[in-house]
């Protein structure tokens, strides 16, 4: 198929109907190039900004009907599908819906759907959207969603449990930065890319450029994402234009890892009753919520002595420059992995270093018991084994199943573990900051998964510190919970990273004001994730 994402610039609420116009002037000159999807911003009409209920109400707009009309005409004239973010009356002078509407060639509504993690003033004057729904239609399935709704990981992921091959996602993505030609959003650099990649769909995303009531600041950068998380075209930060690009939607969608709902009851359950709920509510002292906490890049061909006494060296290094928690890599001497009595004996190794520098160590391990096989991860504290995570995912790897995701409370921060693959499980990093996780550790092995970018996304979307153990190389990590980088390795040499982790700080959800990770969450619309 092929797509025009149409990057318009923005107006304020007066100028309704002139944006009206030019859009419908946009969408003329995409229908004229043979675009097969044609795709408009978030509330293209009237505004984005509406300043106030009242002042919605109040304005000179064209009713509800018309727009259906106006639209659904092009729609027939270019034989084309037209997506398009319009704010929606609500019925009997209730509050508006900040909508996404899907026509088809023949001029009709296919269907729509409202935004339902609402963005900061959002909330003043739209109601809340509840539905993910995912049409068919004779280019693929199609799901729709507005904007914030992308950093809620369960909502794309519950359009792509439904079928959906393609996820259109309407924007009024906004930035703070003062450079015109730089201007970007956490959305487009890697939460929406995630979207895309954890649940191998294609993913189209139209935004407006400009500024609008003197104070939103738009940034661009339409953009087409392929299944593996790749953008296949994108628009320039701060121009109007129309982005073309053709896809194939084939088969799918095709979820990378295989799921485990039975592990994830946390996502659907009422949130006043989680442990997070309760976590929020605690009262800590600032002062005693501050770790440093180091992550380790050791390269792992060599032999287990050579390993152990090496990751000793920089475990020492890293106590010595005040770390209070250090985080080995997933990836491990050969001999720890084929010898189960190796394996026995490097995990003895690993508790005798945590107790002899006195710190907090978490080391992966291949733990034999009960006759089964277990990839795990496990936590010392001076040497005292107090936490032990077993792999949940490990299908077709010849391990055996974990069953849970634990998290434990320790004097660094309530921890949670998550190994290789499964950060990009939406679920996993969701369910450990939903168990109380202030701090996520991520032990990778070798992968060609864009690890960083996914750190960076779960860290933001779920805001909770994430240390990212990579395999040499591959991208450790340490990443805040505002999706920023504390401390990032080189990738040519053994290193270790440390940054200050004030735990605390990851109890604090809130995206925007009145934009909370946890309240704004609606588990009772996110059923189809734990079937």
């Amino acid at each position: 198929m092929r797509i025009a994402l149409l990057q318009l610039q923005c107006n304020d609420l007066e100028q309704a109907e002139e944006g009206l116009r030019h859009a419908l002037e946009m969408v003329d000159e995409a229908g004229r190039r043979g675009a097969d999807l044609i795709v408009l911003p978030e509330s293209t009409y009237p505004a984005y900004y509406l300043r106030g209920l009242r002042e919605y109400q109040e304005a000179s707009l064209r009713p509800w009907p018309e727009l259906v009309e106006l639209f659904g005409e092009k729609a027939r004239q270019y034989r084309a599908y037209i997506a398009a973010g319009i704010v929606q009356p609500g019925e009997a002078g209730g509050m508006p819906r900040n909508a996404v509407v899907l026509w088809g060639p023949d001029g009709k509504v296919i269907g729509s759907t409202a935004k339902s993690f609402l963005w900061h003033f959002d909330r003043c004057w739209f109601a809340g959207g509840t539905m993910y729904p995912v049409f068919d239609t004779d280019l693929g399935r199609i799901g729709l969603m507005v904007c914030a709704d992308g950093r809620m990981p369960e909502i794309a992921r519950v359009m792509a449990l439904k079928g959906a091959q393609l996820i259109v996602d309407v924007t009024a993505l906004v930035s703070g930065g003062g450079d015109r030609a730089a201007l970007s959003n956490p959305q487009l650099e890697y939460m929406l890319p995630a979207r895309a990649m954890e649940n191998g769909v294609w993913l189209v995303v139209a935004n407006k450029v400009g500024l609008e009531a003197s104070s939103v600041l738009y940034c661009g950068g339409s953009c087409v994402i392929g299944p593996d998380g790749k953008k296949r075209a994108q628009a320039s930060p701060d121009r109007e234009e129309i982005v073309e690009c053709e896809i194939e939607l084939a088969g799918g969608p095709a979820l990378p890892v295989v799921r485990h709902p039975q592990a994830y009851a946390l996502i659907a359950a009422p949130t006043d009753t989680l442990p997070i709920a309760r976590t929020l509510k605690e009262a800590v002292v600032p002062e005693e919520t501050v770790v440093r906490v180091a992550v380790v890049q050791i390269q792992a061909g060599r032999s287990m002595e050579a390993y152990l006494q090496r990751a000793a060296e920089l475990t020492d290094t890293a106590v010595r420059q005040d770390a209070g928690l250090v985080v080995l890599p997933a990836e491990l001497p050969a001999e720890a992995v084929q010898n189960p009595e190796k394996a026995v004996l490097f995990q003895t190794r690993l508790a005798e270093i945590s107790a002899r520098v006195k710190c907090g160590l978490a080391g992966v391990v291949e733990e034999f018991a009960g006759g089964a096989r277990y990839r795990t991860a496990m936590l010392w504290d001076k040497g005292v084994l107090i936490g032990q995570y077993h792999k949940v995912h490990t299908d077709g790897s010849g391990y055996a199943a974990g069953e849970s995701l634990p998290v434990f409370e320790t004097r660094f921060g309530r921890l949670g573990f998550m190994l290789d693959e499964e950060a990009l499980l939406p679920e996993v990093p969701r369910c450990l900051m939903l168990g109380g996780a202030d701090v996520v550790i991520w032990q990778a092995g070798r992968t060609d998964l864009p690890l960083r970018l996914l750190a960076r996304a779960r860290a933001d979307e779920s805001k909770v510190y994430l240390a990212l153990g990579a395999a040499f190389g591959q991208g450790t990590a340490l990443v805040n919970p505002a999706g920023a980088f504390l401390a990032a390795a080189l990738p040519d040499v053994e290193q270790v990273i440390a940054g200050q982790v004030a735990w605390a700080t990851a109890r604090y959800k809130e995206m925007a004001p009145s934009t909370h990770v946890v309240w704004g969450r609606r588990p009772e619309t996110y059923k189809e994730l734990i079937r």
